[in-house]
């Protein structure tokens, strides 16, 4: 089958693309370079941004996608906490990234499943922190943490509206250390909203962890889900025999 204009562009643009992170040439540019309409050119770079070649958002210039998974290891990043910040920002510290935050702290009534991984009456007043994490300037993950209201009630710590660093973390800092942990991994495509908030590829799926922190007593006293581009991310356990 004879290849399209849009194809021919594509394949052309691809052929031309830079180092990872470099900025595409604008529509404009390369309307007049390859002799297309804007439209054939848009299509063309649509086409490249689904198969995961270029980055794009609504007002920013197209840049060569760097692809890069930063390593999460489930069994130690929640040891990494310390006072110069949480543990999950140490980690990316480590791996040469810069790890960014966007903290909203709320009050929220107990949804079903947050009740279940609780334990406690669905419609529970109880806090939510809610964080959109970036490496390097690239939105990166999304972090929901929730609170029975034992934990939080009478704690000024938790609602400090800045993301705190403190050894050993913001439990065990104030009285809920945790002992264990029961992980869940999921994956599935990403709604509208993700997609939009996290930058991600079409047809990228999205990784979905969920951990419930438990204390001394067996008491739970965190829910968190976290929610990540797939191929952003590589997730590791150490398993003892």
């Amino acid at each position: 089958m004879p290849e399209t204009l849009q194809e021919r562009v594509a394949r052309l643009i691809r052929a031309s693309l830079g180092e990872p992170g470099s900025a595409l040439p604008s529509e404009a540019e390369l309307v007049t370079r390859y002799g297309a309409s804007r439209n054939t050119v848009r299509a063309a770079l649509a086409a490249l941004e689904a198969e995961g070649l270029i980055t794009s958002s609504q007002g920013r210039t197209r840049r060569v996608r760097e692809i890069r998974r930063w390593e999460w290891k489930m069994a130690e990043w929640e040891k990494a906490h310390n006072n110069d910040g949480d543990a999950w920002a140490n980690t990316i510290k480590a791996q040469g990234g810069k790890p960014g935050n966007d903290l909203q702290i709320l009050t929220i009534q107990a949804p079903a499943d947050v009740a279940e991984a609780l334990q406690i009456p669905v419609g529970t007043a109880i806090q939510a922190r809610n964080r959109l994490r970036w490496v390097n300037d690239e939105p990166h993950q999304l972090s929901d943490s929730y609170f029975p209201p034992f934990v939080t009630d009478g704690n000024d710590l938790f609602w400090n509206p800045s993301d705190l660093g403190v050894n050993g973390g913001l439990l065990a800092a104030t009285g809920h250390t945790q002992v264990r942990w029961h992980d869940t991994l999921t994956a599935r495509m990403p709604s509208a909203d993700e997609a939009q908030r996290l930058m991600m590829a079409p047809g990228t799926p999205l990784l979905v962890h969920t951990r419930v922190g438990y204390d001394a007593e067996g008491r739970p006293v965190r829910y968190m889900v976290s929610r990540m581009a797939a191929d952003r991310v590589e997730v590791s356990y150490d398993v003892d025999a």
